[in-house]
């Protein structure tokens, strides 16, 4: 089993690579866009929505999560596909 911070770091990340591809990140669309993925995912139920849709709404372009709940954005591509 993951460490939760990891565990946050991948749902962010892949949260943030789904809408991104669906182009609702920054709009108000974001949350009913990942409710499908969100429930369909096999790991991201274990990390509240609410929490993720915190972490995307400071979502800087061409970043990816690191540092569990507490972490941050930080420049170019996750370490993790």
């Amino acid at each position: 089993m993951q460490p939760r911070d990891e565990l946050f770091d991948l749902a962010v990340n892949r949260a943030y690579q789904y809408a991104t591809r669906l182009g609702v990140l920054g709009t108000d669309r974001l949350e009913p866009a990942l409710k499908p993925w969100y429930t369909t995912t096999r790991f991201a139920y274990r990390i509240p929505l609410a929490e993720i849709l915190l972490a995307l709404a400071a979502a800087p372009v061409d970043h990816h999560w690191q540092g569990g709940p507490d972490g941050g954005w930080q420049p170019g591509p996750s370490p993790r596909p």
